[in-house]
């Protein structure tokens, strides 16, 4: 058998059927129909000369980094400083049509309070690209 050339386009409005059809019979892909929906979501198709072969969604998320406090300051301060912060990430996520914010939890107290406020713990493994790192 002959290995044929997969390919990458936009997917388009005829394949939106085909990608939620393949979504939910891969019930282990941990697919969720609203990431389709953010606004600024992308869906990519790889093809052959056969059509579709796969469908890959492409969610554009904030990601909250490291937070960086002012030595000395009280947990109060910090813990004010960190809602206000959520906050506004939250409202440039509605200008933006961004859909989800991530924080990767990495102190105890911080992670707690997290998960005590809007953010839920998830089940995943993080994996990273550096795109910088891809080229050297």
């Amino acid at each position: 058998m002959k290995h044929r050339h997969i390919f990458v386009r936009p997917a388009k409005p005829d394949d939106a059927q085909m990608f939620f059809d393949w979504s939910r019979e891969n019930p282990d892909n941990g697919f969720d129909p609203e990431v389709a929906k953010y606004p600024s979501t992308f869906v990519l198709c790889a093809y052959d000369q056969e059509g579709p072969v796969a469908f890959q969604p492409v969610q554009q998320c904030f990601m909250l980094d490291a937070f960086a406090a002012r030595p000395g300051v009280t947990k109060l301060q910090t813990s004010s400083a960190m809602k206000e912060l959520v906050q506004a990430t939250v409202t440039q996520a509605h200008i933006k049509g961004v859909g989800e914010i991530y924080f990767l939890g990495t102190e105890a107290g911080t992670n707690a309070m997290a998960g005590n406020h809007i953010f839920e713990e998830l089940p995943y493994r993080i994996f990273r690209c550096k795109t910088a790192d891809l080229e050297r």
